[in-house]
């Protein structure tokens, strides 16, 4: 089993008045690669939920289910992500960015630390806003939420079934309304995004070609699940190289962490270089 660590969720789940923000993760493993390489055409959502009811050990002590994994804020749900792919794959992310004005494609290296945010001052299950003449609350997205916004074909109406779902209630004028007004529904993914934060991580850039100003936004899950998920005959491969010089078992090799997978799989090659 590879050794497990502590992190700290920005947000936190919050149960019966109290706010959890302690979990124990575990580093992905080839076993989590296999998992998510039998489940591809499922939802980025749904597996993100999978992954982290895998890796997440423990949340303030007590052992989460799946439910739990999906109640946790898109935010919560994108630091932890960052957390395992820094165990995975180390501390650097790299990428490239196209200019949308002159089309140059840059180099993007960042770490995993400045893309995480302290943990919020506050957590209340609820916020509240005034939009024009309504009164508005609602809650944060969660991981739930965006498994339904998934199951949408348009993305535009899964955008906006998201939001809905994060509206308690609406006011005017001291009476609840039904639906979400227009004007709540154009408003209110500013208010979501400035109360979590870390749900999406902008990088500002300036084109070296043509000096223009860009923001790029870095995807936990999108870089994760492709680190991951990327090849199943890469990873048979592997698998079968370090069986074939070891003798271990499949699920030996699979429950390997994937840095120490990645060294035995280096000796081998600088072995076989020195032979040859």
């Amino acid at each position: 089993m590879s050794a497990a660590f502590a992190v700290t969720l920005p947000h936190g789940l919050v149960r019966d008045g109290s706010r959890r923000t302690a979990v124990l993760l575990r580093p992905p493993t080839g076993a989590d690669e296999a998992f998510l390489l039998e489940r591809r055409g499922r939802s980025r959502a749904e597996l993100v939920t999978e992954l982290l009811a895998r890796c997440i050990l423990g949340v303030d002590g007590g052992e989460p289910g799946v439910d739990e994994v999906r109640a946790l804020t898109v935010g919560d749900r994108e630091a932890l992500l960052l957390h395992l792919r820094a165990a995975a794959h180390g501390e650097r992310i790299s990428c490239t960015v196209d200019c949308g004005a002159c089309g140059e494609r840059m180099d993007l290296d960042m770490s995993v630390a400045d893309a995480l945010v302290p943990a919020y001052a506050e957590a209340p299950a609820v916020h509240e806003t005034r939009v024009g003449e309504w009164t508005v609350r609602f809650r944060l997205p969660t991981g739930a939420d965006q498994e339904e916004a998934a199951r949408c074909a348009d993305p535009v109406a899964g955008g906006a079934l998201l939001v809905e779902r994060c509206v308690v209630e609406v006011r005017r004028r001291g009476r609840r309304v039904a639906g979400v007004p227009e004007a709540v529904a154009e408003a209110l993914p500013v208010a979501l995004a400035e109360l979590d934060p870390q749900a999406e991580t902008l990088v500002v850039l300036r084109c070296p070609e043509c000096d223009a100003p860009l923001e790029a936004l870095l995807d936990a899950a999108t870089v994760l699940l492709a680190e991951l998920a990327g090849s199943s005959e890469r990873l048979t491969l592997e698998v079968h190289s370090l069986a074939l010089h070891y003798h271990w078992s499949e699920r030996d090799i699979l429950d390997l962490a994937l840095p120490r997978r990645r060294r035995y799989l280096e000796l081998l090659a600088e072995s076989e270089g020195t032979l040859a």
